[in-house]
């Protein structure tokens, strides 16, 4: 009878650690699978807030190179108007493509600027060529563009250090 209880507390000592050794095997594996996926989606916000800087940055270039040209046109002859004003419809194209990739990528407070941005270059423009332009109104839409890209600069600073969570 002793040697039945012996090899019964054996057996049993034998299964309760083989199941407190799959248990912490278990947990363990959990664990790791739980890291893995937070590394995964650090990864992956990082990644996406990568592509956000780089839509925002080029929309800023694009946006300064509409600019140039609008205050080359403005100082230009009437030789040179005609290729400036090709030079400017290729700029605000590429302005446009620009600003559809900051709209994909959001947030919506981010695109919604960026679109007031875009809108205040292209009447600007539209003004120029329509010659409906006195000094007093250029300095007033240079003004309020300017306004509008320092209030992206800011919101697109607050989307980037992630105040504002990815759509």
């Amino acid at each position: 009878m002793a040697d039945l209880w012996s090899t019964l507390v054996g057996a049993g000592a034998v299964v309760a650690g083989a199941a407190l050794t799959g248990g912490f095997t278990l947990l363990k594996g959990r664990q790791e699978n739980a890291d893995k996926e937070r590394d995964r989606l650090e990864q992956r916000l990082a990644r996406h807030r990568e592509i956000r800087r780089d839509a925002y940055l080029d929309l800023l270039n694009k946006a300064q190179a509409v600019d140039n040209l609008q205050r080359d046109y403005l100082s230009a002859d009437a030789t040179s108007v005609v290729a400036l004003r090709e030079a400017l419809g290729n700029a605000a194209i590429e302005l446009n493509q620009s600003w559809k990739i900051v709209r994909m990528e959001g947030p919506v407070q981010v695109a919604e600027v960026a679109t007031r941005l875009v809108d205040s270059y292209a009447e600007l423009s539209r003004r120029m060529g329509s010659g409906d332009l006195t000094l007093g109104r250029l300095l007033d839409s240079r003004i309020e563009t300017l306004r509008i890209q320092d209030e992206f600069l800011m919101i697109a600073a607050r989307a980037l250090d992630g105040s504002s969570p990815p759509r």
